[in-house]
This record gives structure tokens, sequence and C-alpha cells, in this order.
């Protein structure tokens, strides 16, 4: 900070006062040079005059030029890592309100929010004391236990009639028709058919 209030008063204005003050001496080293070279008797030597100061006027100039000119681009610099820096510190206070403002947003939320009650239970736990297991013993299956189980009715039981409010009927007597007795094993339309008795 002291580096750039230093430019800005003392080194930049300093140099304009010299560009200033090269300009006015600028303007009476012509004056002399054209009424040297028109008074002079050898117009050679007052030319040779003329173009040194020309020579060490335009080095001066130039020199100052680049004295000021280094110093407004030291200025700039400075200008710029300043602009940098204020840059960054508003990206942090930026980045910190983003922050707060989602803290906030979370903590609404939350409040919306209801606990999950859960309910912890215990581990299983193997009992202390293992029994043997019992051994498998393979019974044959029997295939007359579920025989009087459902409104089926099974031919030729002795069992008692069960109580209750579906009689039971008594199956038919009537015997299924007998097949062909052609010689082919087929049905015609004329071909007669018999009943077992």
């Amino acid at each position: 900070m002291a580096e750039l209030q230093m430019l800005l008063e003392e080194e930049i204005p300093s140099g304009k006062r010299a560009l200033v003050e090269s300009y006015q001496n600028l303007t009476r080293v012509a004056d002399y040079c054209e009424n040297n070279y028109i008074q002079a008797p050898d117009k050679r030597k007052a030319l040779e005059e003329t173009k040194a100061y020309t020579t060490q006027s335009l080095a001066s100039v130039a020199y100052q030029i680049n004295a000021l000119a280094n110093n407004v681009l030291q200025l700039l610099d400075i200008q710029a890592s300043q602009l940098r820096r204020m840059e960054s510190s508003i990206n942090h206070i930026s980045q910190t309100v983003d922050i707060h403002k989602e803290k906030v947003a979370r903590r609404e939320i939350g409040i919306l929010t209801t606990n999950k009650n859960t309910s912890r239970t215990h581990k299983i736990i193997a009992p202390a004391n293992m029994g043997r297991p019992v051994r498998y013993i393979r019974k044959p299956i029997d295939y007359t236990v579920l025989d009087d189980v459902g409104h089926g009715v099974k031919h030729g039981s002795n069992q008692p009639a069960r109580t209750g409010t579906l009689s039971r009927t008594n199956p038919p007597t009537q015997k299924p028709p007998s097949p062909p007795m052609s010689g082919r094993g087929t049905l015609g339309r004329n071909t007669p058919y018999k009943t077992l008795e």
C-alpha cells in the first residue's frame, strides 16, 4: 500500500513534471539552434551542434518516458493484485454466505422431518446346552390316511355313516358302454354298441 501511495503521490507526478520541463527546454533549444544556424558563419559546425542537441534531447525525453511508463505499469500491477485480493475476499464471503444458507435450509428441512423410531432388538443368542438332535427315522407312506376326508365317496367301505346335513348317496350301478366289437377297432355310423350286463 505504501508503494502504491508513493507511486501515486511522488514518482508519477515527478515524471510528468519532468516531461513538461523537457518540452519547455526543447522549445528553447530549438529556438537557439535555429538562430545559431542563421547567424553562424560556419553552417556545417552549426548543423553538427544542432544534431548533437537533438540526439541528447531525444535520449533524455525517451528516458523520461520510459521511467514514467515503468511507474505506470508498476501502478497497474499493484492495482491488479489488489483487485485479485478483493475478488478472493468477495468469493470467500460469498462461499461463507452460501454455506450459512445451506445450513439454514438443512435446519428447516430437519424441522419438517420426523425421527424414525428404531426398536433395538437383542442379537440371536445360542442356547447354553445344546441337546442332541433327534435322529430321523424313515417311515413308510400311508396312502389311506386321507381317504375319509372331504366330500368324496368311498366305494365298498363298511364305515358307519356320518351325521350331518349331507346324505351319502350310493354309487351308480350302471356300467359304461362297451367298446365296439368290429375288427378294425373303429366306430362307424351304423356300428352297434353293447353294454356290459
